[in-house]
């Protein structure tokens, strides 16, 4: 186990600190994740996913106060508000440091459902069951994560995301390479 976390530290690194959007949680849950269990090879591709599925559990972990008030701010959002005044523009190229950017100014619960169902491929179900909420809420909070990372990327969301929580900013990126 310790080979497969050693041979994807950066790419594990990385998904924990979209997840928190914070690096010492990050930290913290990549460190967690990788004392959870001792060392078992030979499993290749499964071990992979699997390290990927606890990093995730992990960091999780690490913003549940966040994400449950996030939870509440999704709930109360109205279902015409989420997609309404959209723009698209095209982009040749979003670099890592600006994706990681748009990404983080997330709000929580949002970021984290669209990561997971979209960037991980889990099941809106599987990921109803990780961030503790019905599946309807798992759908909502992807579609506002979408809809948001679209407009950080566009440069057209207001300089603000309407469902973080007031007074909080967005973490400093942590360039990973």
């Amino acid at each position: 186990m310790i080979e497969i976390f050693e041979k994807n530290s950066s790419e594990l690194y990385s998904l924990a600190f979209l997840l928190t959007g914070n690096a010492d949680r990050s930290v913290e849950a990549f460190n967690r994740a990788l004392d959870g269990d001792e060392e078992n090879p030979g499993f290749g591709e499964f071990m992979t996913a699997w390290a990927r599925k606890l990093i995730i559990v992990e960091a999780l972990g690490t913003i549940r106060t966040e994400l449950r008030a996030s939870k509440q701010r999704v709930a109360r959002a109205a279902d015409d508000e989420i997609t309404s005044d959209a723009k698209w523009k095209p982009r040749p190229y979003i670099g890592r440091e600006e994706f990681e950017e748009a990404v983080i100014a997330i709000d929580a619960f949002p970021r984290c459902a669209m990561l997971l169902t979209i960037f991980e491929g889990m099941s809106i179900q599987a990921a109803s069951v990780l961030l503790n909420v019905n599946e309807a809420l798992t759908r909502k909070a992807q579609q506002i994560g979408i809809v948001q990372l679209t407009r950080h990327l566009a440069g057209d969301d207001g300089g603000r995301d309407p469902y973080r929580e007031p007074g909080r900013n967005p973490v400093p990126v942590l360039s990973l390479g």
